[in-house]
């Protein structure tokens, strides 16, 4: 598909015509980069932030919408009684594939490919339903907060994270920017066009209200991000998110530059090693 260059974040415009992936689509290599890459520095501390919730809600049925590699899967089955059961689901069957190697044999996880816009549960079925960092790719937004509303039980909880704004994440912007000096002609838009695109907390918030969910809380939390290296973000960043195919579209010769760049830009501004930033989301909570 071809479409025309919009504003980046410091709003420079492409007159350039570029293509574009599907940027839900986590395959090939991309799940083993984003869950060694990515996972410790990115999701790690707010998988730890979800499970602290999960603990104090006690639910007995829990189903994870979008478990990516297992990140948050792993942090909730360690605070959820042994009874409790725990339905992990993601889209993409690659990332379930990494979810599952990683977990191993984990009691009382299920795991199942599902659509977050038309899962295949039946209603009521669940005490909590968690979705980390995975709303952002829902085609249908409102479709999926309706469809966690009808398999919850009435006064069952919803857990949404989403990231902040690419401007409240310093990192990610600074790593953004790099990328757009090597392609200064037609700078890549998928960490703000997708990850980072839904960073709005009042847009969150009418979201799930429209959805059907009460007691709508959206909070802004800050969390430290440490990684080892400079250039272990920089990899996780790029080949772990579709955006390596972005920059391949463009020019597979300038990957190993674009990687070159961030690293040294996150280097520059959050040390080499190890790195260490804040990180910012949106935590959103509603009752069906």
């Amino acid at each position: 598909m071809q479409e025309y260059e919009g504003a980046t974040p410091d709003e420079t415009v492409s007159l350039h015509p570029r293509f574009t992936v599907d940027d839900s689509a986590y395959v090939g290599a991309i799940p083993e980069q984003y869950h060694r890459g990515l996972g410790p520095f990115l999701f790690e501390p707010f998988a730890r932030h979800t499970a602290e919730v999960i603990k104090v809600l006690g639910p007995r049925r829990v189903l994870e919408t979008a478990c990516g590699t297992g990140i948050v899967t792993r942090r909730m089955r360690e605070v959820l009684p042994d009874g409790a059961l725990l339905v992990a689901s993601d889209l993409n069957e690659p990332m379930l594939a990494v979810a599952r190697n990683t977990l191993g044999g984990a009691r009382h996880v299920q795991w199942a490919q599902a659509d977050m816009c038309k899962l295949q549960f039946a209603d009521s079925e669940f005490d909590a339903v968690v979705c980390q960092f995975g709303l952002m790719f829902a085609p249908d937004r409102l479709a999926a907060v309706r469809e966690a509303r009808r398999v919850l039980k009435r006064r069952g909880a919803l857990l949404a994270t989403t990231w902040g704004s690419l401007e409240d994440n310093p990192i990610i912007y600074a790593a953004h920017r790099a990328i757009a000096s090597v392609f200064p002609e037609d700078p890549p838009q998928y960490l703000p066009r997708a990850p980072f695109g839904f960073g709005d907390p009042e847009v969150l918030m009418d979201l799930l209200l429209e959805g059907g969910f009460g007691n709508v809380v959206v909070d802004v939390i800050e969390k430290p991000a440490i990684a080892r290296h400079a250039r272990d973000v920089a990899v996780g960043l790029i080949e772990g998110y579709p955006l390596v195919d972005e920059i391949r579209l463009r020019d597979a010769s300038r990957l190993p530059v674009a990687i070159d760049a961030v690293t040294d830009a996150i280097a520059r501004q959050f040390g080499e090693r190890p790195v260490r930033a804040r990180i910012c989301a949106l935590v959103a909570s509603g009752v069906a």
